[in-house]
């Protein structure tokens, strides 16, 4: 497995293990803390895959979403949540994510999708 992930998530339990579970990977693993620096991020850089977390942005998270897809539509977005509804869950998934989560993120699942995505 090879690839570029970026990781936008204002925690750091989470950013350090998404690193643990990928580093004897051949995988780069970048790690972003604000808006700004994630969009700088993804007109910068060729990734693979963006893991976000919708508690990251200061903004209206589903229209973060949708802006992340119209800035790179090709890129697999793995969405992470606190929000358990069906209705947000419903509406992100609209927007074409590889995957949603609601947290507690369960590792093995989210190694499983990212397994898949980057194959």
């Amino acid at each position: 497995m090879e690839g570029k992930i970026l990781v936008a998530s204002r925690d750091e339990a989470c950013q350090k293990n998404f690193y643990e579970m990928f580093k004897n990977r051949k995988l780069t693993i970048h790690t972003v803390f604000d808006e700004a620096d994630l969009l700088l991020a993804l007109l910068d850089g060729d990734y693979t895959a963006l893991i976000y977390d919708l508690e990251f942005s200061v903004l209206d998270s589903l229209k973060m979403v949708k802006i992340l897809r119209k800035l790179r539509p090709k890129i697999s977005l793995v969405v992470l949540s606190n929000d358990s509804s069906k209705e947000l869950g419903g509406k992100v998934l609209q927007e074409g994510v590889a995957y949603y989560g609601i947290k507690p993120i369960y590792w093995q699942t989210i190694s499983r999708v990212l397994s898949n995505v980057l194959s």
